[in-house]
This record gives C-alpha cells, sequence and structure tokens, in this order.
C-alpha cells in the first residue's frame, strides 16, 4: 500500500489522504495522516475494496484495530479476551511466523533491485 494525497483547490478544505493498493484503488479518506488514521484508512482500503478483514490476531483469529495508546503511539489494538495491543502501527511484519516472515523480506528484497 501507499499514501497518496489529494489536495484541495480550496483553502478552507483540507487536503484528503488515502492509502491505495498498487493498483490505485482506495477505498476511505483522512485529513490528518498520523499513523493511526493512516492505518485506519489502509484498512478501510482492504476491507471497502478487497473484502477482506485485515490486520488479524493471529492468537485470537480476530481483526484488529488501529488504536492510540496511553502514550500516544498508534497501536493495532485485539479486542478478544480482556483486550491486548499486537504490535505497533509500521511493526506488522513482526508479528508474522518465522516462515511468513522471512518470504515477506525476501520478496521486499526482490523489489528493491
Amino acid at each position: 500500500m501507499r499514501l497518496m494525497c489529494t489536495p484541495s483547490d480550496d483553502e478552507d478544505i483540507p487536503d484528503q489522504y488515502h492509502a491505495a493498493l498498487p493498483d490505485d484503488r482506495w477505498h476511505d479518506s483522512v485529513q490528518d495522516p498520523d499513523a493511526a488514521g493512516v492505518a485506519e484508512a489502509a484498512q478501510e482500503t482492504v476491507l471497502g475494496v478487497l473484502w477482506q478483514v485485515w490486520p488479524v490476531c493471529l492468537e485470537h483469529r480476530t481483526g484488529v484495530h488501529a488504536h492510540a495508546g496511553a502514550d500516544e503511539r498508534a497501536v493495532w489494538w485485539c479486542r478478544a479476551g480482556e483486550g491486548h495491543v499486537l504490535c505497533e502501527v509500521g511493526e506488522l511484519a513482526q508479528t508474522l511466523p518465522g516462515r511468513q516472515r522471512r518470504a515477506l523480506r525476501r520478496k521486499e528484497r526482490r523489489r528493491e533491485r
């Protein structure tokens, strides 16, 4: 995914930011491109365009939600059970099992070439 900006022609209306898929499809926009807002926009794009729940807590097999933690850090929050932080926004790859994490790193390295 990538962050796109649609500048406003009217100075009274803020720019809109979109979390877009590689083919430039997007579903929702935010006005404030902070980490939690962009994470929510990305989640809405995956749900609205691909009809998939993302991201998912592997322990509880349920969707998680972007949330500003007590220290204002943006985190992915799992509401299952008593609730818990899955990881910080931007660190989802670290939650994957070893084999999937290694495959993702290989794919990213190939893309960088």
